[in-house]
């Protein structure tokens, strides 16, 4: 075991980086999923994340997962019904956030019904079995977190200790709920309908900003988010470099680390939160995932797409917060 200061970040630049090469090398269900996972396990505090917590996430996803399969297989022929089905869902949701912002099933049952929907709408395939690899690859991500805490353990900690926002819930009425989950399902089906490549990213993106209550901390999140998306996708920049000078598999791998480790020690020298180093590197694995799946040029485009389709996203997002932003009477 290797004991440093800096193992915070080390744990964080190399283990997800070393997931997605290993995945890719030797075959996964859901490519992404894992690295972004453990991206997430690793930045949740300085100390690992709950044994309990990583199956639980494991087995609300499968839930949530199957939920959505069954659904989607039964009502194939049926898209009309299907949607409406799906309205009920993210109003569920919307409404479990507004009680909990942070309600993990709320999140999850988000992003399965996304990815189902797109999976089986957009792309045509057989959804039976993702759920079972969503848990799989939740936890491979899990393991290898825990792998990482042992291997490389302490450090100091990567960011400063949250400090709680004031939280203003504004878009409690039921009204707000139910606008939120038609555009919620809006975005999904225009996404499907004009085969977007990243109707995934775009339809979790938006119902992640406008889900809370106080839109002060969607819009935080927004900005957040396309922050993020976009310092990683400067570091990734040398790392899509290599891939288009088409050098080999080891130097790959360690111009992708090395960008990573930069990436961590400006955030930390920048003391960004927890929650910004997540996003950050969730999203850097991804950005590396089509670095080493595209060709010299299509990476590129690839990476360039998802940039400006979570700016599209956070403006969406944002612009469905003003137009729930309650007016000011004036009385003279």
């Amino acid at each position: 075991m290797f004991r440093s200061s800096g193992n915070g970040i080390i744990r964080v630049a190399v283990f997800p980086v070393l997931l997605l090469f290993w995945q890719h090398v030797f075959g996964t269900d859901i490519p992404l999923l894992a690295p972004a996972i453990c991206a997430v396990f690793l930045t949740t505090s300085s100390k690992p994340p709950p044994l309990i917590m990583v199956f639980l996430m494991a087995a609300i996803l499968f839930a949530t997962a199957w939920f959505q399969g069954a659904l989607s297989n039964l009502l194939i022929d049926q898209p009309l019904v299907y949607y409406c089905v799906l309205f009920v869902v993210f109003y569920w949701c919307m409404q479990r956030a507004r009680e909990n912002p942070q309600d993990l099933l709320a999140t999850l049952l988000i992003v399965s019904t996304a990815m189902i929907a797109v999976f089986s709408r957009q792309k045509g395939l057989d959804v039976s079995q993702i759920p079972l690899a969503l848990m799989k690859n939740m936890l491979i991500a899990g393991f290898t977190a825990y792998l990482g805490y042992f291997l490389v353990p302490g450090g100091d900690p990567i960011a400063p200790d949250p400090v709680p926002a004031p939280h203003q819930p504004i878009h409690t009425e039921i009204w707000h709920i139910a606008f939120k989950a038609a555009v919620v399902l809006i975005v999904l089906i225009n996404a499907i309908s004009f085969d977007l490549v990243q109707s995934t990213i775009v339809t979790i993106t938006v119902a992640l900003i406008i889900k809370d209550p106080d839109p002060a901390a969607g819009h935080n999140y927004g900005v957040r988010r396309l922050l993020a998306t976009y310092a990683g996708f400067l570091y990734a920049l040398p790392a899509l470099l290599m891939n288009l000078l088409q050098t080999n598999f080891i130097g790959h791998v360690s111009v992708t680390i090395i960008c990573a480790l930069l990436m961590g020690i400006h955030a930390a020298t920048k003391r960004a939160s927890f929650n910004t180093i997540q996003l950050l590197y969730s999203g850097f694995v991804v950005l590396i995932y089509y670095g080493i799946t595209q060709n010299a040029g299509g990476a590129f485009v690839e990476d360039g797409k998802r940039l400006l389709s979570i700016m599209a996203a956070v403006l969406l997002g944002t612009c469905v917060l003003i137009l729930l932003q309650p007016t000011q009477r004036r009385f003279g």
